[in-house]
């Protein structure tokens, strides 16, 4: 088969390639990890209702936007197959049928949304406290749904077709207009008017409508590597939405499922009270620093796998799963035992005046960072079925994961029967990781998932 410059991520080392595609995909990371940072930071200053209403509030609207997760999922696996195996047109073309999916199944989801959320927030009995600030929070970040779907679906495009670099500007722009805007909407200043949590959800609808808008003009007008979006492009195709929903289904049922079950998993952690509620928001997102150079290799292994696969060069795709699955434990043993080392450092970083969020997120940090590596085998497996469009095996295993073991052994060793208390339910939660990252790695070894799916 003859290749051409579009298809450098198909002839180019494994490794070289996971480098080029995964560096600006790991400099965004790091961009979004400072915003969430500073995000935390900011509403500490509100007092730990506002780092708790943001904690509440994530699982429930997580819930809602599941369905979403899988139609990017699958946009990834068909148009890098069929990028890979050099039909640019009906690559584009895929592309343009997860854009108008996206963006018309998030508009009935803003508004439901938007009714619902104080209804989820009830049914989940959170800290009453808390309660008005997540509904604040939740209902303004829910009318950007329909955006949301906008931009992730362009930049899905671009990495699909192996150009990171384009999806680093465009969140580049988006996560310094959020930085920026955060203080401002929080506290007020420079004359605008003091919103608290609702200010941090206005700076990150307003950064998605900038980046979305941007991420569009440049798909149509200049493209992705000189292949551009058209009109006839947005033309619904049976075949390619049939395909998208056979691929997509089984990852927006394990969306849902992760959803509900840390929607349940929050009701589980609200019964010790909201002092546990924030310790569980302080204590969980530094261990997002470790996904800025995690998340890169596995966002580089979905377009590897994808474009090898449509390519039908199969050794080279079970050798970037192996290799990225050496690396992403590498990184995340390292950076988890590092935070362990400086949890309540971390710690007091966000919450300084409140010993015991401080204590209750030092231990989260010290009991959940160990499954952290067993969990990094379970996102492996997630981008090789995400590339290869594989996805029923990490929908059961995500099912399990939650349902099955994650809030039952949260419920028995915190709250629950043996009752012992905030140590014991980050014990039950870690747990869970271990277990489902092994059986994560036996299915990525078995290799059933190379096939591209494009060939049915």
């Amino acid at each position: 088969m003859k290749m051409d410059g579009k298809q450098w991520v198909v002839k180019q080392p494994v490794l070289k390639t996971m480098l080029k595609l995964g560096l600006p995909i790991g400099v965004t990371q790091a961009l979004q990890v400072v915003y969430n940072l500073t995000d935390m930071y900011w509403l500490g200053r509100l007092g730990r209702e506002a780092l708790a209403a943001v904690s509440a509030t994530w699982p429930v609207l997580f819930l809602i936007i599941a369905g979403l997760a899988g139609l990017f999922q699958a946009g990834l696996a068909l148009v890098s197959q069929y990028w890979g195996a050099g039909d640019y047109r009906r690559s584009l073309n895929a592309g343009g049928q997860l854009l108008i999916i996206a963006i018309f199944t998030g508009i009935p989801l803003e508004v439901l949304s938007y009714m619902v959320i104080p209804t989820f927030l009830r049914l989940i009995r959170i800290p009453e406290e808390v309660a008005e600030g997540a509904i604040i929070y939740g209902r303004i970040f829910a009318l950007g749904f329909a955006i949301f779907g906008l931009m992730e679906s362009v930049l899905s495009i671009y990495s699909a077709a192996g150009d990171t670099f384009t999806v680093m500007k465009i969140r580049l722009i988006g996560v310094t207009i959020n930085i920026v805007l955060d203080p401002i909407m929080i506290f007020g200043l420079f004359g605008f008017p003091a919103l608290g949590i609702a200010g941090a959800a206005i700076a990150t609808l307003l950064s998605d409508l900038v980046s979305g808008v941007i991420s569009l003009v440049l798909l149509s007008k200049r493209g992705v590597r000189g292949e551009r979006l058209t009109k006839s492009d947005l033309k619904p195709d049976p075949f390619l939405i049939k395909k998208f929903f056979r691929i997509g289904l089984p990852i927006s049922i394990s969306s849902l499922s992760d959803a509900a079950g840390f929607t349940v998993l929050t009701s589980i952690i609200s019964l010790m009270g909201a002092g546990a509620l924030a310790a569980w928001g302080v204590g969980d997102r530094p261990f997002s620093l470790i996904d800025i150079l995690v998340g890169s290799v596995l966002a580089a292994l979905s377009t590897i796998i994808g474009q090898n696969l449509g390519a039908e060069n199969f050794g080279k795709a079970i050798e970037a799963a192996y290799k990225a699955l050496a690396l992403a434990i590498g990184m995340s043993s390292i950076g988890v035992f590092t935070m362990i080392a400086l949890r309540y450092e971390v710690a007091r970083l966000f919450i300084p005046s409140d010993p015991e969020v401080i204590q209750y997120a030092s231990d989260f940090i010290l009991i959940m960072g160990p499954s952290i590596v067993f969990f990094t085998m379970l996102r492996v497996a997630f981008s090789v079925a995400q590339g290869s469009g594989h996805t029923k095996p990490v929908m059961y295993i995500s099912i399990l994961r939650l349902w099955f073991l994650r809030n039952i052994l949260a419920y028995l060793f915190g709250p629950g029967p043996l009752s012992l208390g905030v140590k014991g339910l980050w014990a039950g939660m870690a747990v869970s990781n271990v277990i489902t990252g092994l059986i994560a790695l036996a299915w990525i070894v078995h290799g059933k998932w190379l096939k591209p799916v494009i060939k049915d």
